[in-house]
């Protein structure tokens, strides 16, 4: 071989051991965040869509406006042909969650200043937590006086992580920790959960502190039958008048498919232009910061499969530039192995009809 070609091939090589690296980094990123996965837990074999949207404060949701679109979005269903119950069972599930809200806490030995998220629907479902000691709280439970709070809180409040069952103080209240979780380790969500610590409430919970005050919430899930893709992006988007200039909203379950990857090449930052107040949860600063990560990466396996691309394309045109070489090559070595075929079978012949020749004579 000569040089220029070893040269080309160990190009090759390590371009294609460098697109196989970032293929795996990529599928590692998008794996990374278990809120961005409930179609895949939920649904399991069959084609499920997670949505999520985003409004700002001041138009916000209320219970009541929630409670309506679940109606809205259960008539869609009926009317595409899905079901909204199986084997008594739902088969869509959703959640509902507020922005940030600072919130003293305290206990019979500290206090402290905690970001508290008020909660509804099947949100530990969207949102699983690292659950150390207790349990997770629900909207179907009869006592709202329950809490989930993060490690750090626990120790700020108790000196101890497993207290379960332990009373605090919000707003005059007392609520008990049903559950305490340790905060994630992943880097991206680390970077936006924020220097307070976390505890989550559901929305009856937060009524008994004030009941005269109704809580607006700024993030609405939804993890729907999808037989038709973008099917549950458009039922959400049609119960909640997304068209308003006021909301955004996501499809989570296809944010890191080849297709979306593309688009934020393309888009060429401009998402990171936000022309509303809309502040998204920790949750979603995170799966965007590793859906811009993905899309980069999608660059460098590109950049990846560019040298083994060249050289395909130049022995393509070599192919074609001396085809009628190659052509005349191919025909004489098939013509020089048919005739050495056709020699062989008829020495095979001549071997066989004198061995036979020879048993006749002895015989």
């Amino acid at each position: 071989m000569k040089p220029k070609h070893i040269i080309l091939l160990a190009a090759d090589a390590a371009s294609i051991v460098f697109f196989v690296c970032t293929t795996i980094i990529a599928l590692v990123l998008a794996g990374s965040l278990p809120d961005q996965q409930t179609a895949e837990r939920w649904g399991g074999k069959e084609r499920y869509s997670q949505v999520s949207m985003f409004t700002d404060y001041d138009n916000g949701l209320t219970i009541d406006s929630i409670f309506m679109a679940r109606t809205d979005i259960e008539k869609k269903l009926v009317e595409n042909s899905l079901p909204v119950e199986a084997y008594g069972a739902r088969v869509w599930v959703d959640a509902f969650s507020s922005y940030d809200l600072a919130m003293p806490v305290a206990s019979d030995r500290a206090s402290a200043e905690s970001a508290a998220i008020i909660t509804g629907g099947d949100f530990f479902l969207f949102h699983p937590q690292d659950i150390i000691s207790g349990y997770y709280y629900s909207e179907s439970d009869t006592m709202y006086d329950r809490i989930v709070i993060d490690d750090v809180l626990a120790w700020q409040l108790f000196g101890a992580s497993d207290v379960v069952g332990m009373p605090v103080t919000i707003g005059g209240k007392y609520f008990y920790v049903a559950g305490v979780f340790k905060r994630s380790e992943n880097s991206d969500i680390e970077k936006v959960y924020g220097e307070k610590p976390r505890l989550f409430m559901p929305y009856q919970g937060y009524s008994l502190i004030s009941p005269d005050e109704g809580i607006k919430f700024s993030c609405y899930e939804a993890c729907l039958p999808d037989p038709v893709t973008g099917l549950g992006k458009q039922i959400v988007s049609e119960s909640f008048s997304v068209k308003d200039e006021n909301r955004r909203i996501v499809e989570n379950s296809v944010r890191y498919r080849l297709k979306n990857r593309f688009s934020l090449i393309a888009d060429n930052g401009m998402r990171s232009v936000v022309d509303i107040p809309l502040v998204y949860p920790y949750w979603e600063n995170a799966a965007r910061m590793t859906e811009d990560r993905s899309a980069a990466l999608l660059v460098m396996q590109i950049i990846g499969l560019a040298a083994p691309v060249f050289t395909l394309v130049y022995l393509f045109r070599l192919l074609i530039k001396n085809r009628k070489k190659i052509f005349e090559k191919v025909r004489d070595g098939a013509v020089g192995a048919y005739r050495k075929t056709s020699e062989k079978i008829k020495e095979n012949k001549k071997v066989n009809a004198d061995k036979k020749q020879d048993n006749t004579v002895k015989n």
